[in-house]
């Protein structure tokens, strides 16, 4: 395994061939070996780096020195002025302008609106660093 991280060579390996455009067949060729067991090497890696962005996205959770609860109920547009608000309440830069914000929270809030209105309460983490990771309550 390479030092300090959840992928093996191998893995590291098979991804980096696979960004260039060679397929599991061609790669299964190269490592004399089947193109299901290239599959699966693939596919573990690919579920290795989930769960360490998963850790990761924990882990800045448990840190943020900020949560906001975001009210069933908020209309979207809102959202931003609440969030800049208590960031500097906090004395933190957030690294977003209201627009960044708004399509921050359309990539990853989706399933907590509808249209322009919150109909499930989520949570949005404000980081040291002024940036932001948006989640379930």
């Amino acid at each position: 395994m390479v030092e300090d991280s959840f992928l093996t060579d191998t893995q590291i390996k098979v991804l980096k061939l696979r960004k260039k455009g060679l397929t599991q067949e061609e790669i299964a060729k190269m490592f004399g070996t089947s193109r299901a067991n290239i599959s699966m090497i693939e596919k573990r890696a690919r579920e290795n780096i989930k769960k360490a962005y998963n850790t990761i996205k924990i882990y800045n959770r448990i840190m943020a020195p900020l949560s906001i609860e975001i009210e069933e109920g908020t209309d979207v547009l809102d959202i931003p002025d609440i969030v800049f608000k208590k960031a500097d309440e906090e004395d933190i830069k957030v690294k977003y302008n209201t627009l960044e914000l708004i399509e921050l929270i359309k990539e990853n809030a989706s399933e907590f609106i509808e249209k322009r209105t919150v109909k499930k309460k989520f949570k949005i983490y404000i980081l040291e660093n002024g940036d932001l990771d948006v989640g379930g309550s």
